[in-house]
């Protein structure tokens, strides 16, 4: 797959979507939670918990920054459970730059063709394992913030 090219929605916080990713990072015991929308030029966070500054304010970042690109263009669920040992992500600088060591990421579907225009994920700053039950977790709460995001598009 291809990464689209805008995202459906600007770059910007979106009350309802952070409470999603908060609700999130609870559910799956993470220290961080992003609602991700990529396309080609980088990822608009319209949702966010525990994200640090400057990015927390900015709502988005380029790809060199971005998981979520792999879970958008694959169209399936992204796990690393060290990115410091993962050859696709080793180099990303969300590593450096987010602390991005441990993430999961699930596709967030939109539009009538279920296009993939983003990524529900969690991140923590140190390695650990995902277990199914919490990448499953991912998977339920992505619907609800899918639905929430067709919504939101169908009213811009």
């Amino acid at each position: 797959m291809e990464l689209p090219p805008r995202t459906p929605l600007p770059a910007g916080a979106v009350p309802s979507l952070d409470e999603l990713a908060l609700r999130t990072a609870q559910r799956v015991g993470s220290p961080v939670a992003l609602i991700s929308l990529v396309d080609t030029e980088g990822q608009a966070l319209p949702g966010a918990f525990g994200l640090a500054e400057p990015w927390a304010s900015e709502r988005w970042t380029p790809l060199t920054h971005s998981f979520c690109q792999h879970v958008v263009t694959s169209g399936e669920p992204f796990v690393v459970s060290n990115a410091n040992d993962d050859p696709l992500v080793a180099k990303n600088l969300a590593v450096m730059e987010l602390g991005v060591i441990a993430y999961a990421g699930v596709p967030l579907r939109a539009g009538d063709d279920g296009q993939v225009v983003g990524a529900l994920c969690a991140i923590d700053h140190k390695p650990r394992l995902w277990s199914d039950e919490q990448v499953e977790e991912l998977r339920t709460l992505s619907a609800e913030v899918a639905d929430q995001l067709a919504f939101m598009i169908k009213e811009s």
